[in-house]
């Protein structure tokens, strides 16, 4: 009550300072742009935007709020923050420039300045809005656009700002701010509370998550409608026999757990005919070959799931019917995408016929070969919700994210728990683990989008504590990427996270990065298990602090960081060549090395 009753007051003095004002621009499909002054409601101790869905032009194309309080002068202190965890200081490198943020991965962002710290959360609309950070004539703005899909508004245009104060004013008192919206709403429970439910996530949250690729076709595809006579030639590269000496190896290494997730067992290999599962890809050992794998590993006390999709389609599975699909033109032609993978051109099945048609069916066919764990469902938490325009199964935004929990849901009761690719929370309580947060490099700072100074863990600062999660794409399989990849993972609370044959695309656009493990020899499986085990070791001191809250995380030194968890346990990471202490305890941080205190 104490922290709510700060945020009302600080909300309160803020809006009387700023006007309690912004800015709404209307444009219409026709390019025509109103613009107008809008006041803030004060209510439950925030300042809240809305605009009523009945009061929304029937042809608009966007709708734009611009707080008068979210302007700052370059040169000023402070930052800017978004939910995709980029850091903006105020401190100009150019005269101009934009940063966009597209469907945030999380419905919030903020700024930290001067004039008062802010977070702002989406509550109306939430999966139709943009983020933009902009530089012009010295002057650094925030606004927020609701400009996706906008032909069709399903519910009011709500935006909700809080003000912060004290050891709130950062982006982790942001970050917590938005968790505790979530945990008011319902939205998530707490992994110590679902752990009762599920307790296999207890053993997910120790172990590591090792993904096996097993086989595939050429990506991008070389024939983008195929056919069974036209199909190119899978390559089987583990084998169910080559995923038992896997197996067999982290065992004799003294890994005494982990999570295997067999990627490209079904037919076809990886993302080779969906919907269609089966028959399982018999270059690998068929269903019975399979089973067998699976039941070796289980008996060597390890869990093993597999790599599925409810989402995408391709014309050659032999369930293929058009009425299914979302990528229509207003006659119910197909649109035809650029986009192929193994199956060939790539197409986004209905949520809700995805439910009805397939995940029902086919996660108890799935679920009798043995499979039992963090059932792995693709791209669902990697992409915005989808759309469906089909009048035979329209879905708004909202109606497809419901589709989806169903069947995420249906995935955790019939296999343990879920896991999936990103971090779009907008299914958050219905996952307990994803693959990776971000697809950015934090190490190559030459690429960073304009305006972003650094990276920071604000999904971890969410989250932590609710789903487990591993960082980068580029912390997948860290030991082998470097010791700044290692001290990563443990920075931002990682689950360690491993693939074998992470790299696999034709075209060499490897987004995990270009190290890999590799098992074509012994000496080879030999070495990636023992990397493995090598990637686990500071882990086994960490692991518990996944069902704590992550509180704060503080840049320290250029560097040097700390991460802060609920339970008063502080992570010191130290990126530098040179040892740091920490004042004023004088606890020493050795170079390019972390410790627990």
């Amino acid at each position: 009550m104490k922290t709510r009753l700060v945020f009302a007051a600080a909300a309160l003095a803020a809006a009387a300072a700023c006007g309690a004002e912004l800015t709404v621009e209307i444009l219409r499909q026709n390019g025509h742009m109103t613009s107008e002054q809008a006041p803030l409601a004060i209510k439950d101790g925030r300042a809240e935007f809305r605009m009523a869905k009945k009061s929304i032009p029937a042809d608009v194309r966007l709708v734009r709020v611009r707080p008068d309080f979210a302007r700052v002068k370059a040169g000023s202190d402070g930052y800017w923050v978004n939910s995709d965890g980029e850091l903006g200081t105020f401190k100009a490198r150019e005269k101009n420039g934009s940063r966009r943020s597209g469907r945030p991965h999380m419905p919030f962002f903020g700024m930290k300045s001067p004039g008062g710290t802010w977070v702002a959360i989406v509550e109306g609309m939430p999966y139709n809005c943009s983020f933009a950070a902009e530089l012009k004539d010295d002057t650094y703005s925030l606004s927020l656009a609701w400009d996706w899909q906008m032909q069709d508004p399903y519910e009011d245009l709500v935006v909700s700002f809080t003000w912060l104060e004290g050891a709130d004013a950062d982006y982790a008192g942001m970050a917590r701010t938005y968790r505790q919206y979530q945990l008011n709403r319902g939205a998530v429970v707490p992994l110590a509370e679902r752990v009762k439910k599920q307790p296999i996530l207890d053993y997910m949250a120790e172990w590591p998550e090792v993904r096996v690729r097993n086989a595939w076709k050429p990506v991008p595809s070389p024939v983008p409608e195929q056919t069974v006579k036209d199909e190119p030639p899978v390559k089987p590269v583990i084998t169910f026999d080559r995923f038992k000496d896997i197996a067999d190896e982290f065992k004799r290494q003294g890994i005494e757990g982990a999570e295997f997730c067999l990627v490209g067992w079904n037919v076809g290999g990886h993302d080779g005919r969906w919907p269609q599962i089966f028959p399982v890809e018999p270059t690998l050992g068929g269903e019975k070959g399979l089973k067998e794998a699976i039941a070796h590993a289980q008996g060597l006390g390890y869990k093993v799931v597999a790599h599925c999709n409810h989402r995408d389609a391709y014309m050659i599975a032999d369930s293929w019917d058009a009425e299914y699909i979302v990528e229509k033109n207003e006659d119910g032609s197909l649109k035809r995408g650029k986009t192929t993978w193994g199956g060939g051109r790539m197409y986004t099945i209905c949520p809700k016929r995805a439910y009805e048609r397939f995940a029902i069916k086919d996660m108890a066919m799935v679920a009798a070969m043995g499979f039992k764990g963090l059932h792995y469902l693709d791209v669902f938490s990697c992409v915005g919700a989808p759309r469906c325009d089909d009048p035979r199964h329209p879905l708004n935004e909202r109606e497809a994210v419901k589709y989806v929990g169903h069947i995420l849901q249906l995935g955790r009761d019939t296999f343990g728990g879920i896991s999936s690719e990103g971090s779009y929370d907008q299914n958050a309580g219905q996952l307990d683990y994803i693959l990776y947060v971000s697809f950015a490099r934090p190490f190559d700072t030459a690429k960073y989008p304009a305006l972003v100074d650094r990276y920071v863990p604000m999904f971890q600062l969410v989250y932590n504590g609710i789903i487990l999660s591993n960082p980068f794409t580029t912390t997948v399989n860290a030991p082998l990427k470097g010791r700044p990849s290692e001290l990563k993972t443990i920075e931002f609370g990682a689950r360690p996270s491993f693939y074998f044959y992470a790299n696999f695309k034709s075209s060499g656009t490897n987004w995990m990065g270009d190290e890999d493990l590799v098992c074509s020899t012994y000496d080879e499986l030999r070495a990636s298990v023992a990397t493995v085990k090598r990637g686990i070791e500071a882990y086994k001191s960490l692991w518990r602090l996944q069902y704590v809250y992550m509180e704060g995380h503080d840049e320290l030194a250029p560097g040097v960081y700390v991460t802060r968890y609920a339970n008063g346990t502080k992570v010191y990471v130290n990126y530098t060549k040179l040892p740091f202490v920490v004042a004023p305890e004088g606890t020493t941080i050795p170079a390019e090395d972390w410790m627990v205190k």
